[in-house]
């Protein structure tokens, strides 16, 4: 009994600095999702390696951030939808290839204006619950400070360590106000952060979307709808990962772009109610 519980202290104690040592690998990656409770969520694949996130919002089209282009370069791109593992395979998946990108005309491979379509060689086959559209905001009001967000993907846990999630994670972030991210006390202008983004995380850099999460949804609760989560932004391309005072920098869905997605694929209305962030 005495050696049992001698064993039993000593993998304690042990665990306690483990996660003393990386708490980042249960912030950044969060928690794993219930299977297919996302079910507009897309794998972004080169080389049936994954490399971004993605949002389905028409049947042939794919929402994404526009840097993920630079994995492309020479390599079959497809998109897979309804996976919850990337390494086991069931019925539900649809992988399809990717026929045309377009990343939004004013990006130049920077951060501001990371923005990009997908067309796919074919129609997606929806299946209620497993896969589906997610519609796109009809209002653009910009978000408030403080205002709980989820971000959503397949990325990386540990900021140390590049090995992607198998599994899809989610984890809450706060909004935080542009002055505040453009302060010396956060970003200090570099990026500078404009009226076409939204900052995101917390204040001890605990929550953050990292590498292979760039391009999944920024879902924010809203005061209508019972507090329902509504898509405002994609997360966008960035150095660093999980840092105190430089939370995620995320595309904010301005009119702009809801303009440019309608005139790229045919759409007139999302059929959304309009809601108040």
């Amino acid at each position: 009994m005495f050696r049992m519980l001698e064993v039993a202290f000593f993998v304690s104690v042990i665990s306690v600095f483990a996660n003393q040592g990386c708490n980042c690998l249960e912030i950044i990656g969060g928690h794993d999702v219930k299977p297919h409770s996302k079910p507009y969520m897309v794998s972004i694949q080169a080389n049936n390696k994954h490399v971004c996130g993605g949002i389905l919002i028409q049947t042939k089209w794919v929402l994404t951030a526009a840097n993920c282009q630079q994995t492309f370069k020479r390599k079959k791109i497809m998109v897979v939808l309804g996976a919850q593992s990337l390494r086991k395979k069931d019925n539900i998946e649809q992988r399809i290839s990717v026929k045309s990108y377009f990343p939004f005309p004013e990006f130049k491979n920077k951060i501001d204006n990371d923005i990009m379509l997908l067309e796919l060689e074919q129609a997606v086959k929806i299946k209620k619950k497993m896969i589906e559209i997610l519609n796109l905001p009809t209002s653009t009001k910009d978000i408030k400070s403080g205002v709980k967000c989820t971000i959503i993907g397949w990325g990386q846990t540990s900021p140390s360590d590049k090995t992607l999630s198998d599994t899809l994670k989610k984890a809450t972030v706060s909004v935080i106000d542009r002055k505040s991210c453009n302060s010396k006390k956060y970003y200090n202008g570099n990026p500078l952060i404009t009226d076409n983004m939204i900052c995101a995380g917390d204040k001890k850099g605990k929550k953050d979307s990292c590498l292979g999460d760039t391009g999944g949804p920024l879902m924010c609760k809203t005061k209508t709808l019972n507090r329902k989560e509504a898509l405002v932004g994609i997360s966008s391309a960035g150095k660093d990962c999980a840092i105190a005072r430089h939370p995620g920098i995320y595309t904010r869905l301005t009119d702009k772009y809801l303009s440019w997605i309608k005139s790229k694929i045919g759409v007139v209305n999302f059929n959304e109610t309009s809601e108040q962030i």
